[in-house]
């Protein structure tokens, strides 16, 4: 088999393969145990017939054609393979030559994953990596958030309300388009609200503030435009609300007992704890933002032109992720396109340039992956899976077996090596440059 290479534009790859006529002669003999049993010829049982009679009643073209579909599907693999292509989206047969005793030749048109040659990017690697300081305000700040974590919430009724506190309310709320006697949207006798929290439409919480038990409110506000609830979404409403329970978080002091509740021996301990947290987040921001900083300039020295597919699966993602993001606050996709006015299409639209340069981030890792030799191994898929299998309560064995035959083993594997390629580029750093370098 000879296998010859093109680049087309958009990241397409033809690949046009040539079959020796020996191969082909031997491809319709395995072709005719193929179709002789789905053909009746008079006087013979069915598969019983003798080639040359077959090929009387039949014709030869028969044989010939299955032998060529035998032929693609069995060396489709390994023509790619010795021409270094991956493909990412179904391919296009097309059957250049077929004919007794000649060479069989198709080409095969897919859109694959496109090949970077990467520069010398050696000069990105002296980048410094400038990771701030554990300072002791941090380290206080720090130690406050695991204090407030530990707080108990305490009546307050005597108490106006104050950001932080968690009060439970009597609810109503009127779109004012509808007038005096307009049905509530909303009527809850026991709705609860963390102040501050950013839980409920924007204006609310803030206009609670100061309220004390028992004081009737009356709160006028206009819902975002782009509110998911379309109904609601740029409307003017008016909320009837009455405190009814105030509580207020009871954080304690920073001390032994602080460290003994979160599990530790001593102040001292979680105060270290703390420490080496701090600057385990420090040292990780420094890294992201170390690593944004080179592959901006990296894309800007290397053009990529990647494959439509690539990049309408990276929308897909975009667009699952909305649905999560969506699904956490009680809303849909549909919800949202529709206060948005904005159809399903160029949803997708807006999502291509950030899909685009995701695609082009990765398949420039990956490039620097295969500069720098890195490899993932077995186990370390298998005990990226292992968190999940404890999480399922499901055995180790039966999930990777699962993540197999899926074949999200190897899209793990994948992930996996993009993460070693940006932790390599991230956490390199070479010394200054030489003069002239």
């Amino acid at each position: 088999m000879q296998v010859a290479l093109q680049r087309l534009p958009k990241s397409v790859a033809k690949v046009s393969v040539t079959i020796d006529p020996s191969d082909l002669n031997s491809a319709m003999d395995k072709a005719f145990r193929s179709v002789v049993g789905k053909y009746n010829i008079p006087g013979f049982r069915r598969g019983k017939v003798p080639r040359p009679i077959f090929e009387r009643f039949v014709g030869r073209e028969v044989i010939l054609q299955e032998a060529a579909q035998q032929l693609v599907e069995n060396r489709y693999s390994q023509a790619l393979s010795e021409a270094a292509v991956e493909p990412v989206a179904e391919p296009r047969i097309n059957i250049t030559k077929l004919g007794d005793g000649e060479p069989f030749e198709f080409d095969i048109e897919v859109e694959s994953k496109p090949v970077i040659e990467l520069p010398d990017y050696t000069d990105l690697l002296h980048e410094p990596l400038t990771i701030a300081e554990v300072t002791e305000e941090l380290i206080t700040e720090e130690l406050a958030q695991v204090a407030k974590g530990q707080a108990q919430m305490v009546p307050a009724d005597d108490q106006p309300v104050a950001k932080g506190d968690r009060i439970t309310v009597t609810l109503k709320g009127f779109l004012e388009e509808e007038g005096e006697n307009a049905e509530p949207f909303v009527d809850d006798d026991s709705y609860v609200i963390e102040v501050g929290a950013g839980t409920v439409v924007e204006g609310l919480e803030d206009q609670l503030i100061g309220v004390m038990v028992n004081e009737p409110k009356i709160i006028s506000l206009t819902y975002p435009a782009e509110h998911p609830e379309v109904s609601l979404a740029g409307k003017a409403v008016r909320f009837e609300v009455t405190v009814l329970e105030n509580k207020r978080p009871e954080v304690p002091p920073v001390d032994d007992d602080l460290a003994k509740a979160v599990g530790l021996e001593s102040m001292q301990e979680l105060r270290e704890q703390v420490a080496n947290n701090l600057k385990a987040r420090l040292e990780q921001e420094a890294k992201n933002q170390r690593l944004q900083t080179i592959m901006g300039k990296l894309k800007e020295r290397v053009a990529v032109e990647v494959p439509d597919t690539m990049v309408d699966r990276a929308i897909h993602n975009q667009l699952h992720e909305l649905e999560n993001t969506l699904a956490r606050i009680g809303a849909t996709t549909e919800e949202y396109l529709e206060s948005r006015q904005m159809t399903p299409e160029a949803l997708h639209e807006e999502f291509r340039p950030t899909a685009t340069e995701r695609v082009k981030e990765e398949v420039l890792l990956e490039a620097v992956a295969r500069s720098q030799n890195l490899v993932v191994t077995d186990e370390e898929v298998i005990q990226s899976i292992k968190p999940i299998a404890d999480m399922y309560r499901q055995s180790l064995d039966d999930m990777v077996r699962w993540f197999r035959s899926t074949g999200e083993f190897e899209a793990v594997r994948s992930n996996l090596l993009l993460s070693k390629a940006g932790d390599y580029l991230a956490s390199t750093v070479l010394g200054a440059p030489e003069k002239g370098e």
